[in-house]
């Protein structure tokens, strides 16, 4: 009777433990994707921030539709110094193109999260230049 005790004693502790266990596991999971969607946020606001930057730098050639767009992967270090930008999806329009690359490096330094996770997703970002669209 006491060894019966005894194991029934220790498979509701088990039992308890592993219950505490999952329930932390669910915290912990919860915890991480609030993490995650805070950093997203933070990076969807500050590839806003750079854009605006960029724009502001930005001069238009004149012989530049006003519906071109382009996409431009830019490489930077933590202070946000551009060290690189190139044109990943052309616009078509050669002189727009290379007025975008322009602007990015006279935007630099460009705007850049003081959390340095989210930091490490800014090495190199990509966006979509389209004149207006801010």
């Amino acid at each position: 009777a006491e060894a019966e005790r005894k194991r029934k004693e220790e498979a509701r502790r088990k039992a308890a433990e592993q219950e505490l266990q999952a329930r932390l596991a669910a915290e912990q999971e919860r915890m991480a994707a609030q993490r995650r969607s805070a950093m997203q946020r933070m990076v969807d606001e500050y590839v806003l921030h750079i854009k605006e930057k960029v724009q502001q730098k930005w001069i238009k050639p004149p012989s530049s539709g006003s519906e071109l767009s382009c996409t431009v992967e830019v490489r930077l270090i933590p202070g946000g110094e551009v060290v690189d930008a190139k044109i990943v999806r052309s616009s078509g329009n050669p002189a727009f193109d290379r007025s975008v690359e322009a602007a990015v490096f006279k935007a630099s330094p460009l705007p850049v999260p003081p959390d340095p996770d989210v930091m490490e997703k800014f090495r190199t970002i990509r966006f979509e230049f389209k004149p207006g669209s801010l």
